[in-house]
């Protein structure tokens, strides 16, 4: 969208997205799901609220699962400022150009999509809890080194690499949660992720916001970096996550 912002106007680049979105639904509209028995209405097993309850109180007698779901919320929280908040700190410091906010864009898209096909075709390793300490090291790691960084180059490379880091958390998190959680549980505490990874995002973007008008966006992004490598560290000693 920034490249066609570039040479083209709002319009068009907002035409694009429509045709892409009938693309994607196109494609999917021609993949076939296995048929489910269908539980009649007013059955008490299709309330949302009872569902919830009993995800709720899955999650507070497992403890892995419990701190892993908290882990993943501050994880999102504390990731709003390197990853949502990417064109902002570019325009702020290395310039508001539509070249460079899309390189960002493009770079954040490549950087995940060769971490999907690095976790694809590598697995991670042999112990989930490793992909994911390993990938919260590096995010920290690359979150400070992002924020240090004055050339722009410097600042992209690390950000595709962010990606790949990106990729490894989410892969972990979700093969625990399918590992770890009971067949019939899992829809439940994968509706709990959902709802956390909303709620901390919405979260860090309102905290973050403004904190990006009372500091520099450096000191936001070298302390939360700090920050992963704390959660990390705490995931690591925790006999209840192992």
């Amino acid at each position: 969208a920034g490249a066609v912002l570039s040479f083209s106007g709002l319009r068009t680049a907002l035409l694009i997205d429509v045709v892409t979105a009938v693309i994607g639904i196109g494609i999917l509209s021609f993949i076939r799901l296995p048929g489910k028995r269908k539980i009649p209405e007013g059955d008490p097993r299709t309330s949302v609220s009872k569902a919830l309850r009993e995800g709720l109180r899955y999650a507070g007698k497992n403890a892995f699962i419990g701190l892993l779901l908290i882990s993943y919320g501050l994880f999102i929280f504390l990731s709003c400022p390197v990853g949502f908040q990417s064109a902002l700190y570019t325009s702020r410091m290395f310039g508001s150009t539509y070249w460079y906010l899309t390189a960002v864009e493009i770079v954040g898209f490549a950087g995940m999509s060769l971490g999907g096909l690095i976790i694809g075709a590598w697995g991670g390793f042999k112990k989930r809890m490793t992909t994911l300490l390993s990938g919260l090291a590096a995010f920290g790691l690359l979150s400070v080194g992002m924020g240090l960084a004055d050339d722009f180059i410097i600042y992209l490379v690390q950000m595709l690499v962010l990606g790949i880091a990106l990729t490894m958390i989410q892969t972990a998190v979700t093969t625990l949660i399918q590992e770890r959680v009971d067949a019939s549980m899992q829809g439940r505490i994968f509706g709990f992720e959902n709802i956390i990874y909303c709620g901390s995002l919405s979260l860090g973007m309102i905290v973050f916001g403004p904190l990006a008008d009372a500091f520099s966006m450096r000191v936001i992004m070298i302390g939360t970096g700090a920050a992963f490598l704390l959660l990390a560290f705490f995931i690591r000693l925790n006999k209840n996550m192992r």
